[in-house]
């Protein structure tokens, strides 16, 4: 969790890079759309590896190794083709490792009970904090290929601990209280995965992540190009934001761990869309490099309360069969979509009406999503009864 999260913080530098080759905003626009993109295939192919190789454990190994490869190459490549090719295998690749590292840890900790996880997937936000401060101290241009050759080195690095660590739990191991039924023989595929998702439930709360996300992700994607530009910022400003924003990130995730045994599901989720809302509005609103990383401050609120909160109530909610398919799945409507249409639509912004219209426009689609949670939240599971 911890090197694979490390390996994800390279998502500061992307929009920076391209525009230090000299691409315009409609090609950055257009890069980051397509990378993206990728994430819209790639859950088809998860799941089908998920269902061919008997789990999600092999498939993370091999989403592990092309992300670190193709990551690794990038800075060097110099011509736009190569860079949206180069690109595009990254994307690809990591669009796998969340929903793939969220299904092996849920499979590993679920005799557990459901806090465990919120703990476990702080190491990751860790891990991105650590990836951010050994950027911070490399600040140089030059220095950019050199980061992006570390952050491939720490995919590869995870990928014989996910091989030997990331085994299932003997469901003979769990204590009284918590039901585990036997492991699957063989997961069910691509279709029977959609039409779950597709349920009243699963599909409203996944629409309303899709939206919230497409904002989050419009703002997160330029935010390199947006604080050099707007806040005369240099390469180290950049990742001090993404320190500030992970920084506070773990306790949010601890915070998320006591409210679920506490409150449940229901309340996690909201926290996690409602700060995200403060969060957008604030960035559309900020004036200062301060009140800009005091948006910051509310980053992890989507990410640990709002995504760990998904991943737990398909855990909960679907047959242990099912619920790896479902992961990957799911992460082609919270992140695959909305990160795709978000960096192109952030680029045709930018290239017509500026960088700060980006933040106008995704504090008012932020708003919009924060209302319809509260219509949303009473539909979703609360706390349960013992």
């Amino acid at each position: 969790m911890f090197l694979s999260f490390a390996g994800l913080s390279a998502t500061q530098f992307h929009g920076y890079l391209f525009e230090g080759k000299g691409f315009s905003p409609l090609q950055i626009g257009f890069l980051l759309g397509a990378g993206y993109a990728a994430g819209l295939l790639a859950p088809a192919v998860q799941v089908n590896a998920i269902r061919r190789l008997r789990g999600p454990r092999i498939p993370l190994a091999i989403v592990l190794a092309g992300a670190g490869t193709a990551m690794a190459l990038l800075p060097w490549a110099n011509h736009f083709g190569s860079v949206l090719f180069l690109f595009f295998c990254t994307l690809f690749c990591s669009a796998g490792i969340h929903p793939l590292t969220a299904a092996c840890a849920l499979e590993a900790t679920r005799t557990r009970g459901q806090g465990t996880y919120f703990l476990i997937r702080s190491l990751g936000t860790a891990g991105f904090l650590a990836g951010c401060i050994a950027s911070f101290f490399q600040p140089g241009v030059d220095k950019l290929p050199w980061l992006y050759f570390g952050f491939g080195a720490a995919f590869w690095c995870t990928i014989p601990l996910a091989l030997n660590r990331f085994r299932p739990s003997d469901p003979r191991q769990a204590p009284e209280d918590i039901l585990v039924t036997p492991l699957p023989r063989r997961t069910p595929g691509f279709g029977r995965a959609l039409r779950l998702l597709s349920a009243p439930r699963a599909k409203r709360l996944l629409w309303t992540l899709g939206v919230m996300n497409f904002a989050n992700a419009m703002a997160t994607l330029v935010q390199g190009n947006y604080l050099v530009s707007r806040f005369d910022g240099g390469q180290s400003s950049i990742s001090f934001a993404w320190i500030v924003a992970t920084t506070v990130e773990i306790p949010l995730m601890f915070l998320c761990a006591w409210m679920v045994r506490r409150f449940g599901l229901r309340t996690v989720i909201g926290f996690g869309l409602l700060g995200t809302t403060i969060k957008l509005a604030l960035l559309g609103a900020a004036d200062s490099y301060g009140v800009f990383l005091a948006g910051l401050a509310f980053h992890g609120c989507f990410f640990s309360g709002a995504l760990v909160g998904f991943n737990l109530f398909i855990d909960k909610h679907f047959a242990i069969a099912d619920r790896p398919s479902l992961q990957s799945l799911g992460a082609l409507f919270y992140t695959g979509l909305p990160s795709a249409f978000g960096g192109l639509t952030a680029g045709v912004l930018w290239h017509f009406f500026g960088l700060r219209s980006v933040y106008v426009f995704t504090a008012l689609v932020a708003i919009g999503a924060g209302a319809y949670t509260l219509r949303l939240l009473p539909m979703l599971p609360g706390r349960e009864r013992r």
